[in-house]
């Protein structure tokens, strides 16, 4: 008789853009889970959302659990066991997906979820909760959105789970933890790497900068992964944005972001505008950056 893997760690997108995957594939081998980097490319893309949803779909039946890393969330603390403890948790109180709340952030977004790391359950309520995520109508979900109950509206998947969650009766079966247990901010690493226990790089203009700019803090790798671990797994290529071309890049993203706060007073307007064009226009503007 076959047997699915216990718990499986994947990650991707449309393309590799950063080294998330030296990152995820040593915390999944010090904590013996198996890992995946995949790319979601599909018939049926319609949003860069969907190609998170394609590969979560397509892998979901090859796991027990299958957690979902963002290419923009990196572990920080190695020797936590974070995921194999919130997936024992989620199974002794019979509950089929783990997600974490969303922080609030320094411009005063939040919302009620992150959908940027989830434990998803093999069973028949993981599955409905990932076919709701993926086939959920925008038009529909958004004509539900309150931005005072439900917080800041992405035009995603992260809404269309939310509602799923929220209209399919799945409350009880969904373990809500905080960020700093599952998906955290840079602001709230104020100590050390072990202050959360993943750091996602969301709204960052240049994530790849921003990824060398937080190991900056810290004296770590750009990898977000302690040296003694980079030497046990032979990584090779360490650190690789530096030199001239991390300068230039540096000028060119200080710069935007020197734009971006004189033209902070007129976004509000900006985004009236934007939520009168239809879905799919809005879904292409760069509106969370």
């Amino acid at each position: 008789m076959t047997t699915v893997p216990r718990i499986g760690i994947v990650s991707g997108g449309d393309e590799i853009r950063l080294r998330f995957y030296v990152n995820h594939a040593i915390y999944a081998r010090e904590h013996g889970l198996d890992y995946r980097v995949e790319t979601g490319i599909d018939p049926h893309i319609a949003t860069k959302f969907d190609y998170k949803v394609s590969i979560i779909r397509r892998l979901l039946p090859h796991y027990e659990w299958l957690v979902w890393m963002d290419d923009d969330a990196y572990f920080t603390d190695f020797e936590a066991s974070n995921i194999t403890d919130l997936v024992a948790a989620a199974e002794k109180d019979g509950q089929d997906l783990v997600i974490a709340e969303g922080p609030l952030e320094p411009n005063g977004f939040w919302s009620r979820i992150n959908t940027g790391v989830m434990l998803i359950h093999n069973s028949g309520v993981g599955r409905a909760l990932v076919e709701a995520m993926a086939t959920a109508d925008l038009a529909t979900v958004r004509a539900w959105w309150d931005e005072d109950r439900d917080g800041l509206f992405t035009n995603g998947d992260q809404d269309q789970m939310w509602w799923a969650i929220r209209t399919g009766g799945h409350e009880d079966l969904v373990r809500i933890v905080g960020h700093h247990e599952l998906n955290s901010r840079g602001h709230y690493y104020e100590h050390n790497l072990s202050d959360a226990f993943v750091m996602h790089f969301t709204g960052y203009p240049d994530k790849e900068l921003g990824v060398a700019r937080f190991a900056d803090r810290f004296g770590v790798g750009q990898e977000l992964v302690p040296e003694a671990l980079l030497d046990k797994y032979h990584v090779r290529t360490r650190s690789p944005l530096a030199g001239a071309a991390r300068r230039r890049r540096e000028i060119r993203t200080d710069a935007m972001s020197a734009v971006k706060y004189r033209l902070r007073p007129h976004k509000e307007r900006i985004l009236a505008v934007a939520d009168r064009l239809p879905a799919g226009v809005r879904s292409r503007l760069p509106l969370g950056a």
